[in-house]
């Protein structure tokens, strides 16, 4: 059984892997999904199996190969949404389905009957816990338990939409190491899995409270990109889009694509700023340090730390250029 691992990954990344198995041997196949998965039992004819999964402790993409015929049981402890090429037949319960024709869903406590004949299954799993903190700060409800009512998408354009976003994901397997590409991933699988998907409960309420934190987090974003050469605050950002400042963080946490906190945004924006100037202005009257403190940065070195992060360049080469 040919196996791998992101093994060069720092430490820091300690919850990060990328793994592969590609074996014609039925014991080792079942080895390989009991260690992935957990209570599986699998009978396979002559044929080889392949998984390669990557991800971390909130989710994972996994593409598995089932070059056989195989039938297996498998009792979830996570939340799974999957589609295939065709040959992969499915029942929970009384439900029944098949892959390749609507994605499924496996909930946590399911227990799954596949019937695979050839075919390729592309899914992405998410751990309960923290799909349920995810879908909170979403919908700004604290009391929240993520569970789903049926077993496909709510409808073919959300089917469409959940597709497109699973296939775009897969692309960037080879990215997935990066922590911050990792997050945009995992942020964009969750909101396109909790919109197709049928969420129990009122999708109205949710809705209100999804489309109530986005104005939040557009007024707020605006008024600071309005006020950013002044000596404001988040909480000021907070007051201005008539919330508080607990209410402007989970704005920030559901819709933040640029800093996923109103002080990043904040920071971000001086910095697109100082940026502006510093491509306008005149480097025999202007330095880098004058126009730091101009848009608020009293400490130099954060300022050339923040402005080398964004344009990925020392402010002083935008500046002379």
């Amino acid at each position: 059984m040919a196996q791998s691992s992101g093994s060069e990954v720092p430490q820091v990344m300690s919850d990060y892997f990328d793994t592969r198995v590609r074996t014609a041997e039925p014991g080792e196949a079942l080895e390989w999904l009991r260690t992935q998965y957990g209570r599986v039992d699998v009978q396979v004819d002559d044929g080889s199996f392949g998984e390669r999964a990557v991800g971390d402790g909130a989710f994972a993409l996994r593409r598995l190969l089932w070059d056989c015929r195989a039938e297996v049981v498998y009792e979830a402890d996570r939340f799974f949404f999957a589609t295939s090429s065709p040959g992969y037949a499915w029942r929970i319960g009384s439900a029944t389905g098949e892959f390749s024709v609507e994605p499924g869903i496996v909930q946590p406590g399911n227990e799954l009957v596949g019937r695979a004949r050839e075919t390729a299954v592309e899914l992405v799993a998410f751990d309960p816990a923290h799909l349920t903190e995810a879908a909170r700060t979403i919908y700004g409800d604290d009391a929240l338990e993520v569970r789903f009512d049926g077993t496909g998408p709510v409808s073919p354009r959300m089917r469409e939409y959940w597709l497109a976003t699973l296939r775009w994901a897969f692309t960037q397997l080879p990215l997935l190491a990066e922590p911050l590409v990792r997050a945009h991933v995992h942020r964009a699988l969750v909101s396109a899995t909790l919109e197709a998907f049928p969420l129990a409960g009122d999708p109205r309420e949710r809705r209100a409270s999804a489309v109530a934190q986005a104005a939040i987090y557009s007024a707020a974003t605006r008024w600071m990109d309005d006020h950013a050469s002044l000596p404001v605050t988040a909480e000021d950002a907070a007051r201005a889009a008539g919330t508080s400042a607990a209410g402007l963080r989970r704005a920030f946490a559901a819709n933040g694509h640029l800093s996923a906190t109103p002080e990043g945004y904040l920071e971000l924006a001086r910095v697109s700023a100082a940026h502006a100037d510093l491509v306008a202005s005149d480097p025999t009257r202007t330095t880098v340090a004058e126009v730091a403190l101009r848009w608020g940065f009293a400490d130099l070195p954060r300022f050339i730390a923040a402005y080398r992060a964004a344009y990925r360049t020392h402010p002083s080469a935008t500046l002379e250029r």
